[in-house]
This record gives structure tokens, sequence and C-alpha cells, in this order.
């Protein structure tokens, strides 16, 4: 990721403690073998009127309930690890701690679970916290996009990201575990990230953070946490290559499981590399217009040096942090290439022509 989420964005995450918390309390109380009080009596009071507003949630709290019952001890155990596992997050991401599912031993009680959550998701965007003006996910939101100084994808670095508005469609919310899998983290906030629509809808999907196809367990990077990545060009070739065409390495940074796992998801890699193969020339006749306008000479070797080191601060401001790491790369070679004996002239030449249809 190339930045994450303050875990402030999560503090309203009291709609998946409640519903979680209530189903241990019923598996506790058939353990015992205790009467159990209707739904959501056993809640927080100061969540239980809101809740019970919502009689979808009701309804298909207490159809997993009944279901629960038909359970023998040992298949309760599995449900209580199913839960307790799922959410425990972040530790789950270290590609080690173990996380339980149920889906294969109980299937009948992880559709019950998926149906309950999947509807409470749905709830997130009507769902208020006592007091509060704005939705749970509309609050969620606005603390996640408040947060990022780059007002984009985290994900991608290169689809924009809007501010929440009433009118405008909401930008797509993850299941960063997917909910089709790991039914009782579906409203847990810690759990839910916002997405770019194109990471969201036609990378990540429903695919599994946590295995690789083959079932291997994998680390991932935490969308709240503080470890962040960056791309390199280094070692990339503009000018000379054998092919006559620009010759990219792109690497990213650093080098570790996460990275590889994130990149497997998202297609990071192969979404750059695009984005250079399409966007180069413009970039390079971008360039010549912008070093005229500051008042640099292109036919000077040490002008468009120095130029070329203001285009690159330049380049950190651009929204899609992405693209503007991408431009600024780009700007970082040029340079090396000027101040090399060998490529200097080539590259000098090849930025005056690019120019040139300014």
């Amino acid at each position: 990721m190339l930045e994450t989420y303050p875990i402030e964005a999560a503090e309203e995450n009291w709609l998946s403690t409640c519903l979680t918390s209530a189903i241990l309390v019923r598996l506790a109380q058939l353990d015992a073998g205790e009467a159990s009080a209707a739904f959501p009596a056993d809640v927080p009071e100061q969540y239980r009127e809101t809740i019970s507003r919502y009689t979808g949630i009701v309804e298909r709290f207490n159809d997993l309930s009944h279901a629960l019952a038909e359970l023998s001890a040992g298949e309760r155990e599995t449900v209580r690890s199913a839960i307790e596992t799922q959410n425990r997050i972040p530790e789950i991401f270290d590609g080690a701690t173990q996380c339980f599912v149920c889906s294969g031993a109980l299937p009948a009680i992880h559709n019950l679970a998926k149906r309950l959550f999947e509807f409470s998701f749905g709830v997130l965007s009507r769902i208020k916290s006592p007091g509060a003006e704005s939705s749970v996910r509309d609050v969620h939101y606005a603390v996640a996009y408040k947060h990022l100084t780059k007002k984009c994808c985290p994900f991608c670095g290169i689809e924009r990201l809007e501010p929440h508005h009433p009118d405008i469609p909401r930008h797509d919310l993850d299941h960063y575990l997917a909910i089709s899998r790991y039914p009782f983290c579906g409203v847990n906030l810690r759990n839910l990230t916002p997405m770019g629509d194109r990471c969201n809808s036609s990378y990540k999907l429903a695919e599994d953070i946590l295995h690789d196809e083959d079932g291997n367990r994998l680390p991932c990077y935490d969308p709240y946490g503080d470890i962040t990545t960056e791309f390199s060009l280094a070692g990339s070739t503009i000018v000379g290559s054998p092919a006559g065409k620009p010759d990219w390495v792109l690497q990213l940074e650093p080098a570790s499981p996460q990275t590889e796992n994130w990149d497997r998801i998202f297609r990071i890699k192969l979404r750059l590399e695009e984005s250079l193969n399409a966007e180069f020339s413009s970039w390079a006749t971008e360039i010549g217009g912008v070093l005229r306008n500051l008042g640099y000479d292109l036919d000077v070797l040490d002008q468009v040096s120095q130029g070329l080191i203001r285009y690159r601060a330049i380049c950190h401001t651009e929204t899609l942090r992405g693209i503007g790491h991408l431009k600024a790369e780009v700007a970082s070679l040029l340079i090396q290439d000027l101040g090399s004996v060998e490529k200097r002239e080539r590259t000098h030449a090849f930025l005056k022509e690019a120019s040139s249809s300014i």
C-alpha cells in the first residue's frame, strides 16, 4: 500500500462488537444449558434500541441463533474459533496466526452467518451511532478520507477518491477479508477499507488476501497499520536501449512477502508499467512545456538539468500518488542520464525533440 488509513476511522465499530459478542454469549449459554434472552436484549443498552429498529438484523440473528442450538459442543467450538480468529485483526495479517472458517465443516452455519453480516454491512450506510448526524459508514469514510495526504486509492495510487457528499455515490468499501469466506468480520470496520472502484471491482473482488491460489498462507499489509510501500525505476533505460524504446525496470519496495501479496491481488506492477508505456511520450512533451514555462532554455544542457530538478519536485504535488511518483522517477532517470558522459547528448536531443511539438 502506498498510504494507510488512520485507526481512528474504525472507532465506531460497535455494530460488529455487538453482533459477535451476542453470538459468543449465545454459544456460552448453550454450553451451560442456560436460557437465552431475546436479541438484542443482551447487547449494551446504548445500542439496543438502535439495533432493534433493524428487523432484518434481528430476524437473521435469530435464524443463526436457532441453528446454533442444534449443534454439538464440538461444533459450537468450531463456530467460536471462527468468530474469534476472524476478528483477530491485525494479528492474522502476519501469515502465521491461525484464522479459522466453518464453511467446510458447518456450511449451513456459514451461510446463515454470511446472510446476517451481509445484511448488516448494508445497514452500515444507514445506521447511526447514538447522537451522530451521519451513518457509521459515512463517518468512517470521512475520517479515512481526511487523513489521506493524496486523495487517491492507497492500494494503487492511480484512482482518485472523491469526498463524501449525499449527492455523490459512495466509493466502494472493500471487505479486506472477503465476507464470502470470513463472514464473522463482515461489519468489522478494521476489515473494511475505502478503495478505488477499479481496485475493488476489477482486481480485489473476493480474492483471499490470506491464502494464495494453492491454499498457502500469506502475510499481507494492514490497511490501518504504519507500513507503506514505494516503487522505483532504477535500472531503467530511457534512451539508447536495443529495442529503440524505453526499457522499464519497475521494482516494488520493500521486497517482501507482503509486497508480493499486494502485487498478486492488485496487479500493481503491471498497471504501473502499462501507465508508463501509454503515457511516457506525453510526459516527455509535458516536461519541455513545463521547463519553458519556468523560464529554462532547452538548448542549454545545464538549464535542462536544473529544470528537471524543479519538475521532479512538482511531480510530488500530483493528486494521484502513483502517477506523480512515476513522473518523478522518470525525471530522476533523465537527470541521471544528463549527468552521464555516455548518454548526455542523446538524452538532451531526445528532450528537445519531444518538446518540439509544443
